[in-house]
């Protein structure tokens, strides 16, 4: 489910990613992602509920779900813990889906994390998504090692 958005790209590759905590826009609600889904940035953004933001992998696509997590809780965490958890954890897949770690990857991720108002209605998935930072991908970014 996608909610808030964190952006981990700070120009190189760096041995650990530093977060950007801010989302780069408003959540958009929730929408279900599964792993190997893609998605395009501008329908993502665009605020209208009613868009559709995935398209179909082999067509130029700016993000790629690889990883689907979930935090687990009662009471709504701390931003700050959904940001550690996420980072960490989406770091571990990366390398896992690339083939390659993070700090080394030519390759960026980014993940989104649940807002309070969809914690309350159930949300508890973290999504990590892939992207190249210099151009839209075609086709699976999986076993990539760049």
């Amino acid at each position: 489910m996608v909610s808030t958005l964190v952006d981990t790209y700070a120009g190189a590759p760096e041995p650990t990613p530093t977060p950007t905590v801010a989302p780069t826009f408003a959540p958009t609600g929730l929408i279900d992602l599964t792993v190997g889904d893609c998605l395009d940035q501008k329908r993502l953004e665009d605020g209208i509920t009613s868009t559709e933001p995935l398209v179909e992998c082999d067509s130029k696509h700016d993000l790629e779900v690889f990883a689907s997590l979930t935090f687990d809780g009662t009471a709504y965490p701390a931003v700050e813990d959904l940001v550690s958890f996420g980072l960490k954890k989406c770091a571990a897949q990366f390398t896992k889906f690339v083939g390659l770690d993070f700090g080394i990857s030519a390759l960026d991720f980014q993940y989104y994390y649940p807002t309070e108002s969809s914690w309350a209605k159930g949300d508890r998935g973290i999504d990590c998504v892939v992207f190249d930072p210099t151009q839209q991908s075609t086709g699976t970014l999986a076993g990539a090692k760049r």
